[in-house]
């Protein structure tokens, strides 16, 4: 009797799903039909870039701690690095339905092979980042995108008011907060005439652009505002999902708030997340195991100034990160419990010879300092530093 209840509610949800994407193509169909075929022709139209670096390690980190990209790596290591490549396809169904199909390699942990940013033979892996199709105005201001898409956690908002993805991710992003793409439907928005004001509400996976494993989905939910002539915007976002259900129960909620002020040289910003990850870690207590909650937190500021127009500008960027502001020195945690908080910083410049392709010499810097009270020396304190000079090229973008 449970599996036929579940089988009927697996079906009325599928059948639910299937019949909004059908009324939003009927609606999407109706809309485009108003203008005459001779105002639009379907079209695509194929871009990417590609951004990577030579890298050289000018410090390590005695006790080889961290989980980003130059961590664990000696001193003196040295590479020259893809750490992304784009190819992407958009297509213009009609003037409302269009559709996005994004092919991604991504270099996540440098000089380790035993991750999905190679392949067996250590070649580059390359998967799907992105395919979806997106239906505009069936709702008014707004887009409904079905299929893997970018979530609104980062990738839609503060990434791009940052930058400077081609030299580290954003705070989120870096510390594995979470995922940049997840496989779901979406609602993207603007509220008012002047579209001061926008939304994003989304129902993935929580998968990331892998293939789904489990019954569990996760809400996200954006909330953005513009003020100043659009030179100041400040975003809200929330997110819940569900990790597991036994043998304990585990869920992941998130808070982010971001703020950003934007003129024609200069941005500054501001971004900051609490994460509270229920009966996450696993302590001894005697002999007994005990569960505890993980609450990370972190906070970022940047500032980027144009120096040279359209020719010269400069990064500066600093992080504070808790992998867990619950922790008890007491507790003797087990598996892989991260017992530091990380500081982050960066500080660049960006050399434009011609438009869409950027020369970035810069430094990259990560600090250790463990929360133990019996920590000394290296242990206590010490940090990874790499010089870089990245290279960073866009076409058809």
């Amino acid at each position: 009797m449970q599996k036929r209840s579940a089988l009927l509610k697996t079906i009325s949800s599928s059948s639910l799903i299937g019949i909004i994407l059908l009324i939003v193509s009927i609606n999407a169909a109706a809309q485009d039909s108003i203008k005459t075929k001779t105002e639009f022709k379907p079209s695509g139209k194929i871009w990417g870039y590609a951004f990577g670096d030579y890298a050289y390690k000018l410090h390590a980190d005695a006790e080889k701690r961290g989980n980003v990209q130059y961590s664990k790596l000696p001193q003196d290591y040295n590479s020259f690095n893809f750490r992304r490549i784009y190819l992407g396809y958009d297509y213009q169904f009609s003037p409302n339905v269009s559709s996005q199909f994004l092919l991604a390699h991504e270099s996540t942990f440098e000089a380790n092979t035993n991750n999905p940013d190679v392949l067996t033979d250590n070649n580059r892996a390359v998967y799907v980042k992105a395919m979806n199709i997106r239906f505009k105005n069936v709702i008014p201001r707004a887009t409904i995108i079905a299929g893997q898409q970018a979530t609104p956690t980062f990738s839609t908002l503060s990434e791009g008011i940052w930058g400077y993805r081609s030299i580290e991710k954003t705070i989120a992003d870096m510390r594995g907060i979470s995922s940049s793409t997840d496989l779901g439907i979406a609602i993207s928005g603007k509220i008012g005439k002047n579209e001061n004001i926008g939304y994003d509400l989304m129902v993935g996976n929580n998968n990331g652009a892998r293939v789904e494993n489990n019954n569990f989905k996760k809400l996200y939910t954006s909330l953005y505002a513009y003020f100043l002539d659009k030179k100041l915007v400040i975003q809200g976002n929330y997110e819940v999902g569900r990790a597991a259900l036994s043998p304990i129960q585990k869920n992941i909620s998130t808070i982010k708030v971001f703020a950003a002020y934007k003129s024609s040289a200069t941005t500054v910003g501001v971004e900051a997340f609490r994460q509270v990850q229920t009966n996450n870690s696993t302590y001894l207590t005697g002999i007994d195991t005990a569960f505890s909650d993980v609450k990370p937190s972190g906070i970022s500021f940047f500032l980027t100034q144009q120096l040279t127009k359209d020719k010269l500008n400069f990064f500066a960027r600093f992080d504070m990160y808790n992998p867990d502001s619950k922790f008890n020195s007491d507790n003797k945690y087990l598996g892989s419990y991260n017992s530091n908080k990380e500081s982050f910083a960066t500080i660049g410049l960006d050399f434009i010879p011609y438009k869409n392709v950027h020369i970035m010499p810069n430094l990259w810097y990560d600090q250790f300092h463990s929360k133990m009270p019996d920590a000394t020396g290296k242990l206590k304190n010490d940090y990874d530093l790499e010089g870089r000079i990245t290279l960073y090229f866009l076409f058809n973008k």
